[in-house]
């Protein structure tokens, strides 16, 4: 049986309980929210939405014990103002969301694989699988997803591709300290520097392509839900299937002794094989400033929560 949980019934958590839904992913939903009343209200919704399918998965709210034979728990908490007015202003209030509830998920005896969306996506993620005393391999973010798909996008436009030929991936932090590894593009099977479809593709130009896609994101919508529903899907069913699909996904890295974005091969147990690929120097330095930044952000946490002790 396919049961997932999400914790955070903000625009994402509800958008991905309904996505779940109406494509058949799922066959139990244990919602949870600091608000009763949402929960109700969107179990109530999913359920008058699934009476249109064949296929009608149970609901449950507000239970963490139903959590304990989950095989994935999604932490979809944030506060989407907080992004547009800076990227890692959501430190704070998520330590606090992750010191009120892992204890519960503990609690529960939840032994699934934890993905995480909460930002600062590492820290936090990091934070979290202190928090809840699973293993490392267990507990993973969302991490650079969701540039890498914003680099392959850029790339796909220039050069007239489909994205789907391209590869390649962000490593580092999410919306922070990024890492465009250009070593690791291929477009057509090429390396970047060759010529593309009779173009040569300009990297400083592709990033900030890249980078202005979040921002229209956030400018006209005020958060980023769609696609990282799609994305968490993704992962959720590379998990539940086995798939060892590679993803630059938030993950502990024994090299830099802290969780950063780095392409790991996602399946049932979580996190499997890390993707040593050979990058630039200046590519290897980037991710050891970004997990340098990452670290920093951690000990803030652990401060903050002894403070609270």
């Amino acid at each position: 049986m396919r049961k997932i949980g999400i914790i955070g019934l903000g625009h994402v958590g509800r958008l991905l309980a309904h996505q779940l839904l109406v494509t058949e992913a799922v066959d139990e939903l244990v919602l949870i929210d600091q608000d009763d009343q949402l929960a109700l209200g969107l179990q109530s919704d999913l359920a008058d939405a699934a009476v249109a399918l064949a296929h009608q998965p149970q609901i449950v709210i507000q239970d963490y014990a139903a959590l304990k034979d989950a095989q994935v728990l999604v932490v979809a908490a944030g506060n989407s103002q907080l992004i547009q007015e800076e990227p890692m202003a959501e430190l704070t209030t998520n330590r606090e969301l992750v010191d009120a509830i892992a204890p519960q998920i503990h609690a529960s005896g939840f032994a699934g694989v934890i993905v995480n969306l909460a930002n600062p996506n590492e820290a936090v993620t990091a934070y979290l699988q202190q928090r809840v005393l699973l293993p490392a391999k267990q507990v993973l973010g969302i991490g650079t997803v969701l540039d890498t798909a914003r680099l392959h996008r850029a790339v796909a436009t220039a050069a007239k591709l489909s994205p789907t030929n391209v590869g390649g991936f962000v490593y580092g932090q999410h919306d922070g300290q990024q890492v465009f590894a250009w070593s690791t593009v291929r477009v057509n099977g090429q390396p970047l520097d060759a010529t593309i479809n009779g173009r040569k593709l300009d990297q400083s130009r592709l990033k900030v392509n890249a980078d202005l896609s979040n921002w229209y994101s956030l400018q006209g919508l005020g958060y980023n839900a769609h696609a990282a529903c799609a994305w968490t899907q993704r992962i959720i069913s590379a998990i539940l299937t086995d798939e060892q699909l590679a993803l630059p996904v938030a993950i502990y890295q024994p090299q830099y002794s802290t969780y950063v974005s780095f392409p790991a091969l996602i399946g049932c147990q979580g996190v499997g094989n890390l993707l040593l690929l050979k990058l630039y120097p200046v590519e290897e330095a980037g991710i050891k400033t970004a997990a340098t930044t990452i670290q920093q952000q951690v000990a803030a946490m652990q401060r903050m929560g002894k403070d609270n002790d």
